[in-house]
């Protein structure tokens, strides 16, 4: 493995462990609304959200194992993209943490091995890219 794809790894794991562990008090819960409104997202934000949906805007079952692991790939970035300049604040932020720790339990599964798990995560994770409107603006 070379230099620059072990530190990429290595990033990306912490990446996932700061997310897990910072916010483990919300687990998989889904956002709650701001007194039944949208919470107003920051640019980085809806643009990750954008770029999120229009890469994986329908799901396709003819595709390899390592298909999915590139796709959960690309997830990846976009969120650790979003995190990095993300300037959102207070309970907005917060929900917006809970609200990607779902995207991620997907993203883990398609990392995994068993491709019929990762197709029913990737339909997961399109589902829940699709809903963001509902909870951020």
């Amino acid at each position: 493995m070379k230099f620059s794809q072990l530190i990429l790894y290595s990033f990306i794991l912490f990446l996932f462990s700061v997310t897990y562990s910072c916010h483990e008090h919300t687990g998989s819960k889904l956002p709650e609304l701001n007194n039944g409104k949208p919470w107003i997202a920051d640019d980085s934000t809806r643009m990750g959200f954008q770029k999120m949906d229009k890469l994986f805007h329908h799901a396709n079952s003819d595709e390899s194992i390592e298909e999915y692991h590139k796709q959960a790939d690309q997830i990846t970035s976009i969120i650790n993209e979003i995190l990095s300049s993300c300037t959102m604040t207070g309970q907005g932020h917060e929900e917006l943490h809970k609200y990607i720790n779902l995207l991620l339990e997907d993203v883990h599964t398609m990392k995994g091995d068993d491709i019929d798990l990762a197709k029913k995560a990737k339909s997961n994770l399109i589902e829940k890219i699709s809903k963001y409107p509902l909870y951020f603006e």
